[in-house]
């Protein structure tokens, strides 16, 4: 009979064999009892039609997860294969999970982003212009991570005057989307009072693989954009990275440090306005000086300035002139009505109906009604005779 070994000393042997030649593999399967322990690590079985196999990830990686496992899901494990020696149990120690091939993935941010854009979250016209010289500017992002770093050195160096905020926030794993989402929210609720309250807000992070931008995708993060008041400029990942929060945001940068830029303007391009516009203001105040200059100069120099005397004599003589106009002028109106009132006159005697009464013709009426032919004086008819001087009454004989 050979060497007896003891279980212990059995099961580590094959731990160490199995962990050599497999201690960096991926494995695709399906998720089954997926179990979230108390302590955040979260035990699974991955199967396929053939087999099964146990599996652990702690739990400083499960915080890193784009999504939440759960069962039926089928998914790619970055794994070390091992033996849990305690059971001489097979199991894979799971570094990286993500949703098993791209095709789900894509077809679940496609679809977000056609409801999103249906509901009109993407339209220009809903998009805030961004402050010209913002007072505060506000960072949603990871408080250790590079990209803080690059925005906030960008800032200082570009706007110096501008109050930068941040409130740090995981940006990836299955926590991250809450946390960023009530970032936004918080930094929106502040009061107009509040210094903290942000001019503009940026809300990203660095490069990383598709499931480590993926909290950027999600529905929570775009409908908190959407709503917010203070214009947002998103900035995920590097300038070939798109995500949902690009598409909602009121401007969308290429990386986290362009984020920056757009946010402010340059200090040095400031100055080298202010110093034209300097420039152009004494060039214009000169002129203006040089004109005034060249008036006074020529007055100074004309004879009116060194004979005021005579100008007065001459101003004196225009206004003679003047009054003389105006008189001649006066009495041509007054004779021209004049005569036109004589004419309307004469127009109005003519016209008088009792002048011809005053030449010794009468007017013949009945019952105040004209008679104007003798026709119409049938015999026995009492008339009236109109003279210039009084009436008659008359009665028609033949």
């Amino acid at each position: 009979m050979g060497d007896v070994w003891s279980v212990q000393a059995l099961t580590s042997k094959l731990h160490g064999l199995v962990e050599a030649h497999y201690g960096d593999v991926w494995v695709a399967g399906e998720l089954s009892n997926v179990n979230r322990a108390a302590s955040g690590h979260c035990y699974f079985t991955l199967k396929d039609d053939a087999a099964q196999i146990q599996c652990v990830m702690w739990r400083y990686r499960v915080r890193h997860l784009p999504f939440e496992p759960s069962d039926g899901d089928r998914v790619q494990v970055r794994a070390a294969a091992g033996i849990y020696e305690k059971r001489g149990q097979l199991q894979l120690m799971v570094q990286v999970m993500k949703p098993a091939g791209r095709g789900a993935q894509q077809a679940a941010f496609e679809q977000l982003k056609a409801t999103l854009k249906a509901e009109g979250l993407f339209a220009a016209e809903r998009k805030q212009s961004l402050p010209s010289f913002p007072h505060t500017v506000g960072i949603v992002t990871s408080g250790s991570g590079a990209a803080f770093h690059d925005m906030r050195t960008v800032l200082q160096r570009r706007y110096p005057l501008a109050q930068v905020v941040l409130c740090p926030v995981p940006v990836q794993g299955t926590e991250a989307p809450t946390a960023i989402a009530r970032a936004i929210r918080r930094f929106d609720a502040l009061p107009a009072s509040d210094a903290r309250r942000p001019d503009v807000l940026l809300v990203g992070r660095g490069g990383g693989s598709t499931e480590d931008l993926w909290a950027f995708n999600e529905e929570g993060v775009a409908r908190a954009i959407a709503e917010a008041t203070v214009p947002i400029i998103s900035a995920v990942g590097h300038e070939t990275d798109v995500s949902i929060a690009d598409f909602v945001a009121d401007a969308r940068a290429a990386t986290p440090s362009m984020a920056a830029e757009i946010a402010v303007p340059d200090q040095q391009e400031l100055r080298e306005q202010v110093r034209g516009l300097h420039q152009r203001m004494r060039a214009n105040v000169h002129d203006r000086v040089r004109t005034a200059r060249g008036a006074v100069e020529r007055l100074v120099q004309s004879r009116a300035f060194h004979s005021p005397v005579t100008r007065l004599h001459n101003a004196q003589q225009r206004l003679d002139h003047l009054v003389d106009r105006l008189q001649r002028a006066g009495r041509a109106m007054v004779r021209e009505r004049r005569q036109r009132v004589a004419t309307l006159q004469q127009q109005l005697r003519s016209l008088d109906p009792e002048a011809p009464l005053r030449r010794g013709y009468a007017l013949v009426q009945r019952d105040g009604t004209v008679v104007p032919t003798a026709a119409a004086a049938e015999p026995g008819t009492r008339l009236t005779l109109r003279f210039a001087d009084g009436t008659r009454v008359v009665e028609v004989q033949a």
